[in-house]
């Protein structure tokens, strides 16, 4: 197949870089090399299935690339809104194209990102989240605040349902300070929404799944718990460390836990029209013990250093396998004819 891959510019030139220092009789030296760019052992994965590569930056020329090549399938690999663009915009783009594509459509995608929406619909479907309240700034005015919060609060600001990066967010530790904190973004010439949720002390697991509810195909990989590695008790630096430099666990699938995460994932999952893989994010409460759903990432990192490779791995899955089972799904959901590697693979994994 031809497979076109949409990155960011910075990770494409970087595979450039690569490829313009390697020598020419050097291919199976780089093949074990560790400091490969990450989207260099993405295409390694896809070429060992045949598939053809060609990385398209995503930027405003998106739409003509993808057109004037006939592409059999797309790969997504922008996991964070960190472009100018959102992400959903690329990926209603890729529904013009009507070119087969991984991942949610652009419809989950927009809800699942924009995370008022987001935890509205999951208190409206009986599915625990942290205590949240949605407070209106518009016009010099602020909406009335109803909720009894627990405190310290985390407090975050969206413009058109996309997460203001320009605007830190914020541990809110009483009544007065939320106030405060509300008051100064008044003057501001945008209308803001602002969301005000319940820090939340306990556990943080991670939850991968793959799969479609159509195919009848959904499983899970490992589920991870992360430890932080910033002082618990300094909360502004928690909320902005990145989870990627906390020590990690596996949980075990006969872990009660686990059972009861799979069991509210899956029904989130089918309820928000996920396609062919996602990350869950579940905080497991200390005081009560109850396990809330605090993200759904619908286009979470599938480099070789992602949460979802390292549960794979940890099930002896390798990266090249986990790829191109995304891969599979996909062509199981646009109900292609499956051919060469791909059909070996769905043969093998129906015998399991």
């Amino acid at each position: 197949m031809k497979i076109a891959i949409l990155s960011d510019p910075s990770l494409i030139s970087q595979i450039e870089s690569k490829e313009k220092a390697k020598p020419k009789d050097s291919a199976e030296e780089i093949q074990e090399d560790d400091s490969q760019p990450p989207l260099a052992k993405l295409q390694e994965a896809l070429i060992d299935y045949d598939n053809k590569i060609s990385f398209i930056p995503l930027n405003q020329d998106l739409l003509a690339q993808l057109q004037k090549s006939s592409f059999d399938l797309v790969l997504n690999t922008t996991n964070k809104a960190s472009t100018q663009n959102r992400p959903a915009q690329f990926i209603g783009l890729l529904d013009i194209t009507r070119i087969p594509y991984c991942g949610s459509q652009m419809d989950s995608v927009t809800i699942l990102k924009n995370k008022p929406l987001f935890k509205s619909l999951l208190q409206l479907n009986h599915i625990a989240t942290p205590n949240f309240e949605l407070i209106k700034i518009q016009e010099g005015n602020i909406s009335n605040i109803k909720n009894k919060f627990n405190f310290p609060l985390i407090l975050k600001f969206y413009h058109a349902g996309i997460h203001t990066k320009s605007i830190s967010d914020k541990i809110i530790m009483n009544f007065k300070e939320l106030k405060e904190n509300l008051k100064s973004h008044l003057k501001k010439s945008k209308t803001y929404v602002a969301l005000a949720e319940e820090y939340v002390r306990g556990r943080k697991i991670y939850l991968p799944i793959l799969g479609n509810e159509l195919n009848g195909n959904i499983h899970f990989l490992s589920a991870i718990e992360t430890i932080p590695s910033s002082n618990e008790e300094d909360l502004q630096a928690r909320i902005q460390s990145n989870s990627n430099e906390d020590e990690k666990k596996f949980l075990e699938t006969t872990d009660p836990l686990v059972k009861r995460a799979r069991k509210i994932a899956i029904k989130a999952y089918n309820f928000f029209n996920c396609h062919d893989y996602a990350m869950f994010v579940f905080i497991l409460d200390a005081k009560t013990n109850n396990l809330l759903l605090h993200e759904i990432n619908p286009i979470t990192s599938i480099f070789p250093d992602g949460k979802m490779n390292i549960a794979a791995e940890h099930l002896g899955i390798s990266y090249n396998e986990l790829i191109n089972d995304i891969i599979l799904s996909t062509l199981l959901r646009y109900d292609i004819k499956l051919k060469g590697d791909y059909a070996k693979r769905y043969k093998s994994l129906t015998k399991e």
